[in-house]
């Protein structure tokens, strides 16, 4: 291929800056992760020299990292990519896989989507499926998640299929039953329900004879979701609260805290709901989380009718850029506290807002949920949220020892009352 025609490597780091202010401690991140990748780019292409002590190169790529902010967990890892490129006797990509895979979780953590994708598929264009299959299929499985929340589907398939081929070839029952997650994933994104849960329902089994805890509790979460598109919302807390048992790592224990404390929501639990949202909003690992949290502190305060704190939350997260999904919640809830406050023109923008993004992006469970509010409001249904707020605190039996689990949460972790 000739260089006219050969797509420009790591595109999203460019097209990023061009949206920063130079000299901007995000513009010092984005360039020192640009010139990093481009040092592996080359390193990886024309040998070792490049990395040489006295290559002119190098000392300029320790300076960009050395710009970002102190306490930014990224300068670290760059700064590890830098020493093992230069430090290597000859450029054998496991050196640096490890370290490309922490960064691009660190941009993960902070919702860069386009970013992590991009460092992922650095590794996918490197690691070899097969020596390195642990590293490949990481990467497209993490390339396949934040496809998602990029809103392309498509591009998320093929990453996950990816990563279940290769997974099989090499018989990792764990890549395996993970690729088989993020497909039911993309079922439920596409409204596809029945094939989710039989997807779901074989794989927990699977996990759960093979003593893979969690990987169980991975599918377990999942089966929680489905519940909850089905509106089964104590079946759902159960679900998800098997799963709570099961995960180790934080990052997924929050995220099924956070679905928790949505079902809740939908019962009408509005204490347990808080309790879990403000834990969230103050303690979650990753960004996606905690801004969903916020998302849902927003529609608690419609629920309970302050309207003082539904605008508070509705400025915190009118100027962030949220991810697709999250965009099409953040209208649904603003329609339902613009109806309930009185703002009946405000509340039909936003949610035929939700309806256009859900249309746009396919997400067709949530289109038929946003549709589904604009037609109660149409209707004059105005007061979306009157229903859950007048079955505020009946708990449910089957869920009432979750709902003391989640006080005690709160508790513990010391936050205000929101």
């Amino acid at each position: 291929m000739s260089d006219l025609y050969r797509p420009i490597r790591h595109l999203a780091f460019f097209e990023a800056l061009g949206t920063l202010e130079e000299g901007s401690t995000d513009w010092h991140a984005t360039t020192a992760g640009l010139v990093v990748l481009r040092l592996v780019d080359a390193w990886y292409d024309e040998g070792v020299q490049v990395a040489a002590a006295d290559a002119w190169g190098l000392e300029a790529v320790r300076e960009a990292v050395g710009e970002m902010a102190a306490g930014d967990p990224a300068r670290t890892i760059l700064s590890g990519v830098v020493d093992a490129v230069a430090s290597a006797a000859r450029a054998d990509f496991s050196v640096v896989a490890t370290r490309l895979s922490a960064y691009g979780r660190a941009l993960h953590f902070d919702a860069r989507w386009r970013l992590a994708a991009d460092v992922y598929e650095t590794l996918l264009t490197y690691a070899h499926p097969i020596d390195e299959s642990d590293v490949y299929i990481n990467a497209s499985m993490q390339l396949g998640y934040c496809l998602r929340m990029l809103g392309e589907f498509d591009q998320a398939a093929v990453a996950y299929a990816d990563a279940g081929r290769v997974a099989t070839s090499m018989g990792d029952v764990v890549g395996i039953l993970r690729a088989r997650i993020a497909d039911a994933r993309l079922s439920m994104s596409r409204g596809n329900l029945p094939r989710a849960e039989e997807i779901l329902d074989d794989t927990i089994a699977r996990a759960t004879s093979e003593s893979l805890h969690d990987v169980a509790g991975l599918a377990l979460h999942e089966r929680s979701t489905v519940a909850y598109e089905r509106k089964d919302y104590p079946r759902a807390i159960r679900f998800a609260y098997d799963a709570l048992a099961k995960l180790s790592g934080q990052s997924a224990r929050d995220r099924v805290l956070a679905d928790i404390a949505a079902s809740f929501l939908e019962l009408g639990v509005i204490s347990a709901a808080r309790d879990a949202f403000l834990v969230l909003a103050a303690t979650a690992q990753e960004q996606y989380v905690r801004w969903s949290a916020t998302l849902n502190l927003l529609d608690v305060s419609t629920l309970e009718g302050s309207e003082p704190r539904f605008e508070s939350y509705r400025r915190e997260l009118a100027g962030i850029e949220l991810p697709v999904v999250l965009q099409v919640y953040y209208h649904m809830h603003l329609g339902s506290g613009h109806a309930t406050f009185g703002r009946f023109d405000r509340a039909r923008q936003s949610l035929v807002r939700a309806a256009e993004i859900a249309a746009e992006h396919r997400l067709n469970q949530l289109l038929f949920t946003a549709e589904d509010s604009l037609r109660r409001l149409e209707a004059g249904e105005r007061q979306l949220g009157e229903h859950a707020a007048a079955a505020a605190e009946f708990v449910p039996d089957a869920v009432a020892d979750v709902a003391v689990a989640l006080h005690e949460m709160r508790t513990m972790a010391g936050t205000g009352q929101g």
